[in-house]
């Protein structure tokens, strides 16, 4: 009766482990083409500012924590981590065995001067604002790593997903060359880069966590909306995330194909430069936004790919200011546009022979809709206006110049405040493309990231809200993004969620074709 029984449990797990192995198999995917809206231009973690490229090198590098479900921290390649008391001295425990992709075993000192790496001023890291907190890094043990702080900092968790690079490769090639032959610990590891074209990756089959499904991922640099649909119809790609609303409504109702929404964590705006006339001069800022009727526009030219926004910050962040942002926003008013136009070429403000050029990314094609309708209102009110679509590298290295007067731009970035509006509106932020500054802005932003509590965060951010959108006109928020992801009916387990990251390995997911 014994061995009868030993029979029946040996055949039992025999079966299980094949309905296992098969079930396995099945999941596996030899290549999973994917469109994206821009082309990437650099795989530096440490430079990854530009959100294409921050996606992508997402799939190549680990941080030390991850985002996990409700983008809520867990761990990554720290398995654990403990806080003072007095929240200034951040100690992490580190996985062992997990390796680059080179082979090379992750350790402290790789941790160590990842950031170290980035706090270095003549590295110029967009990061750095990030993490600049941070006093003092110490090795404790090849697995264990201090960070003290010199002050509490409330967002500095979120600083600990960078990606972590290899010190001895990153030494030995230099900054550069690490930005095109990346090496992480991630999911994915390089294979090919012809720029302009693709980016081939390949699992890593040595992943600490699980190794992927996709065996060979293919990410491919389509900017035009019509291509990607056309791409998505004929099979030449399997995922595509930048089509336009009316590309869009031919999949929502298609068999063949996935359409999956989520709330948006990005913000498209309209900026102005406070250090070229005559965009520094706020009536006509406030003349710009009165000839515009952006609330008409919005919904017509976004539709499901966005919602009309009054705040710089998404809705799924706090602080909650959205309908005093509303009720305070500069309305339409063509008229006093037109007058205000006037008055400001009489007095010698705006030349005779000025024309308001309006920058836009020419790879956001909702974005260069709403520039196109915005210029024709500009001359309709009395203003010469054009638009200048052209590629976002070359755009934002002139802004970063200051040879823009108007721009459009689209932004996305952690689930804290500090990170949306410290870059963009300190003097000395690392985003301030605007140019702006102001003391009392400065110091609202400085108090805000050095405490905990949450009431008093929300209370000086509404401050600053306030301040730079309806007050000082720094930049006028357009729309927040909606994630939209649109695929092949056969694509299996690919949520958006968070907009920082192509979630194709997760901890609550691992995508796959059936």
């Amino acid at each position: 009766m014994k061995n009868k029984f030993l029979v029946l449990l040996l055949v039992s797990l025999f079966m299980v482990s094949v309905f296992s192995a098969v079930q396995a198999q099945e999941k596996v995917t030899e290549e999973f083409v994917m469109g994206i809206e821009d082309e990437v231009s650099n795989l530096d973690p440490g430079e990854t500012t530009i959100s294409v490229n921050e996606r992508v090198a997402s799939l190549i590098f680990d941080g030390l924590v991850r985002y996990g479900k409700a983008n809520k921290i867990v761990p990554g390649i720290a398995k654990d981590w403990t806080i003072s008391e007095n929240e200034m001295e951040y100690t992490f425990e580190l996985r062992e065995g997990v390796l680059f992709h080179n082979g090379q075993e992750l350790t402290a000192e790789d941790v160590e001067y990842t950031y170290q790496r980035i706090l270095n001023p003549e590295y110029g890291s967009g990061l750095r604002a990030k993490i600049e907190s941070i006093k003092s890094i110490e090795v404790i043990d090849d697995y264990t790593i201090k960070f003290t702080l010199n002050e509490p900092y409330a967002p500095f968790m979120l600083g600990m997903t960078f990606g972590i690079i290899p010190k001895e490769y990153a030494e030995k090639i230099g900054n550069e060359e690490l930005g095109r032959n990346p090496i992480g610990t991630g999911p994915f590891k390089l294979e090919e880069w012809s720029p302009g074209n693709q980016i081939v990756l390949s699992a890593y089959q040595d992943y600490w966590d699980k190794v992927p499904n996709i065996k060979k991922l293919v990410i491919r640099s389509i900017p035009e909306s019509a291509t990607q649909a056309m791409e998505l119809r004929s099979g030449g790609i399997d995922f595509g995330v930048n089509l336009d609303v009316g590309q869009l409504e031919s999949f929502r109702n298609n068999p063949d194909f996935k359409v999956k929404t989520a709330a948006g964590a990005g913000i498209n705006f309209l900026g102005f430069n406070f250090d070229m006339a005559p965009t520094n001069e706020r009536k006509f800022r406030e003349a710009v936004l009165q000839a515009v009727p952006f609330d008409q526009m919005i919904p017509q030219i976004f539709g499901i790919l966005g919602e009309r926004a009054y705040s710089m910050l998404p809705p799924t962040l706090w602080p909650e200011e959205r309908e005093y942002l509303k009720e305070n926003a500069v309305g339409f008013d063509p008229e006093a546009a037109a007058q205000k136009f006037e008055e400001l070429k009489a007095a010698g403000v705006i030349p005779e022979d000025y024309v308001a050029r309006v920058y836009v990314s020419n790879s956001r094609p909702n974005q260069v809709k709403t520039a196109e309708a915005m210029v024709t209102a500009l001359n309709q009110a009395g203003l010469r206006a054009e638009v200048k679509a052209m590629e976002f590298g070359t755009m934002w290295d002139m802004l970063g110049r200051g040879e823009i007067g108007m721009f459009f731009l689209r932004f996305v970035s952690d689930p804290d405040p500090d990170y949306w509006l410290y870059r963009f509106f300190k003097s000395d932020g690392s985003l301030n493309r605007a140019f702006y500054e102001n003391d009392q802005v400065d110091q609202w932003l400085e108090k805000a990231r050095s405490i905990s509590n949450q009431a008093e965060r929300e209370d000086l951010y509404q401050k600053v809200l306030r301040k730079v959108l309806i007050e000082d006109l720094v930049f006028h928020p357009l729309a927040h993004s909606n994630q939209i992801y649109v695929m092949q009916d056969e694509v299996q387990e690919l949520n958006p969620g968070n907009s920082l990251i192509i979630p194709l390995v997760t901890p609550t997911a691992n995508v796959y074709k059936e």
